[in-house]
């Protein structure tokens, strides 16, 4: 399908890194508990994620848990899950067939209508199915036609790959920015922590009054007074259980 590049240009905007706040967060689980870490807010009196200000240089997963540290003195490490993501899988698994978001199922095998494929897997096709692949979690094209051999195409999403990848991010106006028109965008990644163990002091700035909690993974989402996290929280529990923890939620 050829790009239509006045829709693209109509739809792009710039922000400049003066105006765009990068935090990062984590959704913090102990599988063997059943619990969630969240913080308390005495300030405002709400339940949050931990979150903060990446540092300059710093990666996003490093800053995650950097800063999870700081809030709760809880020492959580990244879990690997099967994340869906657009990140580019390793490039020895690109000669995998996979389709476009469209085609994208999160069951183990269903069937398309061929008219809904794209075009590059229809040709010479008599039946094409999409499965999740083992290997790298894309969803590929079988074809039962073996008189014609589709043209292997890049993967948009990669499922069922056990990855470190974010798991998703919340954006909204800064509302600690002095600078007008600059916004948030908190990018969140699952961790996991021992939520019998003793915490640390953590590294919380004067301003901050945070209580650190754990909280029964089922009832985390409805703790929590923004919406948006509440869905991270859920698409974390949703992952985790799609990965082999049974966690509750």
């Amino acid at each position: 399908m050829a790009l239509d590049l006045e829709e693209i240009d109509r739809s792009m905007s710039f922000h400049p890194s003066e105006a765009t706040t990068i935090s990062c967060g984590t959704v913090t689980i102990d599988p063997a508990t059943q619990k969630m870490l969240l913080i308390w807010n005495k300030k405002l009196e709400i339940y949050q994620l931990p979150k903060g200000r990446k540092n300059i240089g710093e990666d996003m997963l490093s800053a995650a848990m950097r800063e999870t540290y700081e809030e709760t003195g809880v020492k959580a490490t990244p879990l690997r899950l099967k994340i869906a993501t657009r990140a580019t899988p390793p490039s020895d698994h690109h000669h995998h067939l996979c389709s476009s978001a469209d085609d994208t199922t999160t069951s183990t095998t269903s069937t398309k209508p061929k008219e809904a494929l794209p075009e590059s897997h229809k040709a010479g096709s008599k039946a094409t199915t999409t499965t999740t692949n083992g290997n790298n979690g894309c969803t590929s094209a079988t074809s039962s036609s073996s008189s014609s051999t589709p043209s292997p195409s890049p993967c948009e999403i990669t499922e069922g790959r056990l990855s470190t990848e974010f798991l998703g991010c919340c954006r909204y106006p800064d509302p600690q920015s002095s600078t007008p028109a600059t916004m948030k965008v908190v990018f969140y990644f699952v961790a996991t922590a021992d939520s019998t163990s003793r915490q640390g002091e953590g590294a919380q700035e004067e301003h901050e009054k945070l209580d650190t909690v754990w909280v029964a993974s089922s009832e985390a989402a409805a703790m929590l007074r923004f919406r948006a996290e509440a869905e991270i929280v859920r698409k974390a529990l949703e992952d985790a259980r799609r990965s082999g923890y049974p966690m509750a939620g």
